[in-house]
């Protein structure tokens, strides 16, 4: 049997003899990967992205056998930035503070933390990685679900020691003694927070969506230690929203649009000195799952698609060999798809004998349906269902927009700025985005990306009473809509699903 293993850049091509877990496989090659119970199956440390025949995700290495053509990639943290200079934005550090702090941005897919001096306000180093809850479901309704399950006090584990095993990364990589980690800041999505505070987020789940607490406040998070918690909304707008609204001035002036996407389409507009604040169900596409071959923006993912002297060209995160797609990936595919005629406007992937010659080579059949293939080897490609996985999210998205304007009083043509944060958003293409109607195509003259806003609200909560003052403020001019019972957002769903 022969399997490929990807580790960071690097990838093996490993011949297997015998039946054997994909543990064993690993362990026999050298690679290190945390499987402290052993291979006994209960400590879950030892998660890898597979891909076989069962399709692609997340699974045990000890737990999952291996098979022929099989693809396991190995996640690490991310390495480490070390910056010189450069405090936490515009939010000045606390007067007479000393040693070091911790800014924690927990992703429902991803976490990245930041060292601080917190005399200076100084990053010192950054790590990233894969959060291990991705074990427990891709998207904040898997977790709320697991927590209704019995399954809390595990997820709550699971991201405490991630926060202990990046701070010990921090602190290795900036030359700094544990000892000297003095406070730690969090910020994330209202579920998110209450499974790191250990608060069950069950209530959320259901209407009328009410969280257990909207935070804004420091607790003693067991081995971590004193926490600082973001500011939330509601159930659904948490505090890496109010976060990135702080650190990019939203409530300043103007009339301005804010969004985080990534497994919630969180969203805020600032308009006649009030912000009107909401959250879509835009599912976990844009951070890779609900894609046949999707997966996180680590090496080896899609990130940018392109079409190039009449071929697919494909670029890949750390310039990997291509193992699966991001979700910037799947929006540069589908918004080439578009303009290339292999989708049409009701979304609807054509076959071979529909196209011309010069297009009918890309498109195929897998298990019974049209795929649109991106690489030469045929082994990646989109889906019908892909496609309609995307069109129900950017439709989301696309309503939410509208419908804050709607309830803001004002018109599209109003709205002077478009901010698209999150890891997603910092790589991706905003004409792509305008083409499969990720929001709506007038705003492409004023939008922008700007990166991870929650991580840098984090690492201002952490360091700068001002920034703490200020973000409780912010939090007063909120006014939440919840679009569940909207019908001026089911009308503009509807409406929004074409291309």
């Amino acid at each position: 049997m022969k399997v490929s293993i990807v580790d960071a850049a690097t990838r093996l091509e490993v011949e297997v003899a015998e039946p054997c877990s994909v543990l064993d496989v690993l362990q026999a090659q050298g690679i290190d990967i945390q499987a402290t119970c052993g291979g006994a199956g209960t400590c879950g440390r030892c998660q890898v992205l597979v891909r076989d025949a069962q399709g692609l995700g997340h699974r045990l290495a000890c737990a999952t056998p291996v098979s022929d053509g099989m693809e396991v990639v190995v996640e690490r943290m991310g390495a480490m930035d070390v910056v010189q200079s450069g405090a936490a934005g515009a939010f000045p550090p606390d007067e007479g503070a000393a040693g070091y702090g911790v800014a924690v941005d927990i992703g429902t897919t991803t976490l990245v933390a930041h060292l601080h001096d917190l005399a200076s306000g100084k990053r010192l180093a950054t790590v990233g990685r894969v959060n291990p809850q991705a074990a427990f479901g891709g998207d904040v309704i898997s977790r709320i679900s697991a927590s209704i399950d019995g399954k809390l006090d595990l997820m709550t584990g699971a991201i405490r020691n991630a926060i202990c095993e990046m701070t010990d990364a921090l602190c290795r990589a900036a030359g700094v003694e544990r000892g000297q980690v003095l406070r730690t800041s969090v910020v994330g999505n209202t579920v998110m927070q209450h499974i790191a505070a250990g608060l069950p987020p069950d209530s959320i789940g259901y209407s009328p969506f009410t969280p257990l607490s909207l935070f804004g406040d420091e607790r003693e998070v067991e081995g971590v230690g004193p926490c600082r918690f973001a500011r939330c909304i509601a159930g659904y707008v948490g505090g890496d929203v109010v976060a990135g609204m702080l650190v990019r001035g939203m409530d300043d002036g103007g009339t301005r649009l804010f969004m985080d996407l990534g497994t919630n389409g969180e969203m805020a507009l600032f308009a006649n000195g009030r912000v009107k604040c909401c959250a879509t169900a835009a599912g976990p596409v844009f951070e890779g799952a609900n894609i046949h071959l999707g997966m996180p923006a680590m090496p080896g993912a899609v990130s940018k698609v392109a079409f190039e002297d009449g071929r697919v060209a494909v670029s890949t995160v750390a310039g990997a060999a291509p193992v699966g797609i991001c979700g910037t990936g799947v929006i540069d595919a589908v918004a080439l798809m578009l303009g290339l005629g292999v989708v049409d406007e009701t979304g609807r992937l054509l076959g071979a004998d529909e196209l011309d010659d010069s297009l009918a080579r890309l498109v195929g059949v897998e298990d019974g349906g049209n795929v649109f293939y991106l690489t030469p080897d045929r082994s990646l490609y989109i889906t019908q269902g892909d496609v309609r996985s995307l069109q129900l999210a950017k439709a989301a998205v696309c309503a939410g927009a509208l419908t804050l304007a709607d309830a803001a009083g004002i018109e599209v043509s109003d709205i002077e700025g478009l901010e698209i944060a999150g890891g997603f958003g910092a790589f991706l293409n905003l004409e792509s985005a305008a083409a499969v109607g990720l929001f709506p195509r007038e705003l492409l003259r004023c939008a922008s990306s700007v990166g991870n806003t929650a991580a840098g609200g984090a690492s201002a909560l952490l360091v700068s009473g001002a920034a703490r003052a200020r973000e409780a403020e912010l939090a007063e001019k909120c006014d939440y809509l919840e679009l569940s019972i909207s019908p001026e957002f089911n009308g503009f769903y509807v409406e929004m699903m074409g291309f």
